[in-house]
């Protein structure tokens, strides 16, 4: 009875010893994730949508904030392009910096079409997004000096009804412009 109680215990051992070992290497992958700082694209992932944020360079001069948008479970929301005023129309907003602001309009990939909708909240023309689309945004650069902007999008996305507020934070540092971590 003393040699099976011992290779269990022997057993047990083990099996706790590589477990604790799996989920150390799992919390060091994750904290590597999360210590990044700074990347030229990041996405974000809810059960309705995704989104794919990206900095294009052609040129240094000319920088670009890409935006990509994934719908799922027939998901959809206003575009930026819709001719009314809605409240949670997609927006990109950068706040008001001396360092870089947007530049011309946004390009919208495919291009929403207006449609009537008799919905109390709408109850006329409206550019509802269903499909995934991707939105280009210039960036106009102010200054070569390193600095930090934070931005933000924003849109209510539906059927559940819900605004969404997404957060993000670019860097300028050496010629070179990064997303980073939004938090202060």
């Amino acid at each position: 009875m003393n040699i099976l109680t011992t290779s269990l215990v022997l057993l047990l051992s083990i099996t706790f010893s590589i477990s604790e070992q799996q989920t150390k290497t799992i919390l060091q992958e994750t904290v590597k994730i999360e210590s990044l700082e700074s990347f030229k694209e990041f996405t974000v992932n809810d059960k309705d949508y995704t989104l794919h944020f990206k900095i294009e360079n052609a040129d240094n001069q000319n920088p670009t904030l890409v935006i990509a948008i994934e719908l799922y479970n027939e998901s959809y929301y206003i575009s930026p392009n819709a001719k009314r005023d809605f409240s949670g129309k997609f927006n990109m907003d950068l706040g008001s910096y001396n360092n870089l602001n947007f530049k011309g309009d946004v390009i919208e990939t495919p291009r929403s079409i207006e449609e009537y909708d008799s919905h109390p909240f709408t109850n006329g023309l409206v550019n509802w997004v269903h499909v995934n689309t991707t939105y280009k945004q210039s960036l106009q650069l102010k200054t070569k000096e390193k600095f930090v902007v934070f931005g933000r999008v924003q849109f209510t996305i539906e059927p559940r009804c819900t605004f969404e507020e997404i957060p993000f934070a670019i860097s300028y540092k050496d010629g070179e412009m990064k997303f980073i971590d939004p938090k202060c």
